[in-house]
């Protein structure tokens, strides 16, 4: 980009590119009032850069930083490779300057291929479009979406299905609700390629769901006495500049699919807004994958606002 350095971030660089994040930040917060207020956010990115093999660049403009980013390298167990991943803090551009990414992106990038990363993640504001497109013109499209709303008591569904709170005996139809959601990501127009896992796989994975209570909060939805879905509440930690202080996490829901379009999602929903507003919880986030098209429709329709879109790239 003509008139533009790129350099390598270094100390010097941190108090100028942590003002850039607060001016992003307080315009995400316009936009969305229920994101965390955040006092230090030269702390955000010295996190970003403590991890394993992260780095960072700047551009520069004469001596001023007119954008930065920050990523890291790190095996994913899932798909047994590696990934490059830009995080919730890891990129900003000031006013006019977010063209600038495209060029940060190409030093970084480099690096991540050198170091066998081929799959590139970017963890960007949803309601900034000036940040959002000059990743999209480096092939970039969206792959998953974190979500907010205000927890409310809300009015009880009127389908034939009662809450109750989940138990150890669960255990099966936790492992059979999360393989439905597995097999329903394998298909069209997902076709996320993951293996699915063994039933004693699943049930080894969410045997201890019920351990701490102060951790997870677990519903069951039931119609005659037969459970058909579930929902997890989820006590996620904040510090990072997505999660809300007083907030609760929807981490895990599913229905039976036979049981789907039958008002057993919205009971389960319902009765967890309720439940979280009655407990002081101020706000619920939650997350989809973007190619999920029941999910991404079931959402949104719910009252979650998209807060962060993670962009995705994977190199031929």
């Amino acid at each position: 980009m003509p008139g533009i350095e790129i350099q390598p971030l270094e100390d010097e660089h941190l108090a100028t590119s942590a003002a850039l994040l607060a001016d992003r930040h307080a315009r995400h917060r316009e936009a969305e009032a229920l994101l965390p207020e955040i006092s230090d956010f030269r702390a955000q990115l010295e996190r970003d850069l403590e991890h394993e093999l992260a780095s960072g660049v700047v551009a520069l403009r004469g001596e001023e930083v007119v954008a930065y980013l920050i990523g890291r390298v790190e095996e994913d167990a899932l798909l047994g490779d590696r990934r490059g991943i830009v995080d919730f803090a890891g990129c900003a551009a000031a006013t006019g300057e977010a063209e600038a990414v495209r060029d940060l992106y190409a030093a970084l990038a480099a690096r991540w291929v050198a170091a066998g990363a081929t799959r590139h993640l970017a963890l960007i504001p949803a309601s900034d479009e000036a940040l959002t497109d000059p990743w999209l013109r480096l092939a970039f499209g969206v792959q998953f979406v974190w979500a907010v709303r205000e927890t409310a008591a809300m009015k009880p569904v009127e389908a034939g299905i009662e809450i109750r709170g989940g138990r150890p005996d669960d255990l099966e139809l936790v492992a059979r609700l999360d393989r439905s959601l597995y097999e329903h990501q394998a298909g069209p127009p997902s076709f996320s390629g993951l293996a699915i896992p063994s039933d004693e796989e699943l049930r080894a994975e969410w045997s201890d769901l019920w351990d701490d209570p102060q951790l997870y909060t677990h519903f069951v939805a039931e119609r005659a006495g037969r459970p058909l879905g579930h929902l997890v509440l989820y006590r996620r930690p904040t510090g990072d500049l997505r999660v809300p202080e007083g907030n609760i996490d929807l981490s895990h829901a599913a229905t039976l699919p036979a049981a789907r379009r039958s008002g057993v999602s919205l009971a389960l929903i319902g009765h967890a807004l309720t439940w979280a507003h009655e407990h002081g919880f101020r706000s619920m986030t939650t997350d989809w994958r973007s190619v999920n098209v029941l999910s991404s429709r079931h959402w949104p329709r719910r009252g979650f606002r998209p807060t962060y879109y993670r962009l995705y790239r994977a190199l031929p």
